[in-house]
């Protein structure tokens, strides 16, 4: 999903206006070491330097907290506003501040979105040994499965699953990042994760999908995975308009997959030279060649212009559906 391409002259004269020489960027990922956004943000960052005039160095930073609210919030309040800090976070804290009234502080809509380098399918996933190998199952029993915060995907998920579609999650909170559920699981505390990635299962834990470790339950998205044809989707479930509503609203950051952002107030030429970067690095063979090999998805992305649209859509929502959701996940002011 790619809006309309920015002509050669205006990246030209962005360019121009934004000289990147001599500069060291911040290159803030805002989940734990070890996840998927760890991997993808520290891929952007071994690339980014060679589309930004200039070439700066790029360091590369995590700043864990919230599911990204941590660095979203600190990206809105102290932040540099000139190109150089920046990051990747995950999707979810595009309607953080929706839901919570506690953590974030920032409001997502003036957030100065770079674009995002996929779309992402989540999938709820149960250990082999579970039980619990469909998604009747988890309709019928109880699966335990670990989460990270109050506004992460790993939490928010499987709470409007058991409220919308009447499954039994168990939530058992506070790991540290998806690499923590990963390792709970592995270690047989948990029995399954509620929302996962499904890019982020294929390059975090390959050869659990080829010994079959995993069960994978449902997919979680707007769209479908082609490589999951016989998967159920979260929508085949919605049957009422109110339930499709809420599970649009909740989703629907999905289709950002893993978004870049900056501070709000960027101006316009350093905006349009880092959206072009970002456009330019998914394309390039160089850096597609190791996305390849590192597992990383990069298709569907889409550009600043289509993410500030989705977020702008996101608040758009009802207040009152808003707060019908805060209240299934607990967040309720």
């Amino acid at each position: 999903m790619i809006a309309a391409a920015l002509t050669v002259a205006t990246i030209a004269q962005a360019a121009a206006a934004m000289n990147y020489e001599g500069k060291t960027i911040r290159m803030i990922v805002g989940s734990p070491v070890g996840g998927g956004y760890d991997l993808y943000g520290r891929f952007f960052g071994r690339h980014i330097s060679r589309f930004l005039p200039g070439a700066p160095a790029v360091t590369v930073q995590n700043m864990p907290g919230g599911e990204g609210v941590v660095f979203a919030n600190w990206l809105s309040t102290s932040a540099p506003k000139d190109g150089t800090a920046f990051g990747l976070a995950p999707s979810t804290l595009s309607t953080a501040p929706l839901f919570d009234s506690k953590g974030p502080v920032y409001d997502a809509r003036k957030i100065t979105w770079i674009g995002s380098l996929n779309a992402e399918v989540g999938v709820a996933v149960s250990w082999k040994t579970s039980g619990v190998s469909a998604f009747k199952d988890v309709r019928e029993r109880e699966l335990i499965v670990g989460s990270v915060g109050a506004t992460d995907a790993t939490t928010v998920h499987p709470l409007i699953l058991n409220q919308v579609l009447g499954t039994r999650f168990k939530i058992i909170p506070g790991y540290p990042g998806t690499s923590g559920v990963t390792l709970a699981l592995e270690n047989g505390e948990i029995q399954g994760i509620g929302s996962w990635n499904y890019s982020s299962l294929k390059s975090a834990r390959p050869q659990w999908l080829a010994d079959k470790s995993v069960n994978i339950l449902l997919q979680l998205g707007l769209t479908r995975s082609p490589e999951l044809p016989d998967i159920p989707d979260v929508l085949d479930f919605a049957d009422t308009d109110e339930k499709k509503s809420i599970l649009k609203l909740v989703f629907g950051p999905l289709q950002m997959g893993r978004p870049v952002l900056a501070p709000p107030g960027l101006d316009a030429a350093t905006t349009t030279v880092l959206r072009h970067a970002l456009m330019a690095l998914i394309k390039d063979p160089q850096a597609r060649e190791e996305a390849a090999k590192l597992s990383i998805d990069l298709s569907q992305p889409m550009d600043g212009v289509a993410v500030q649209d989705l977020v702008s859509e996101f608040y758009s929502y009802s207040p009152e559906m808003i707060t019908a959701v805060s209240r299934m996940i607990g967040t309720a002011r």
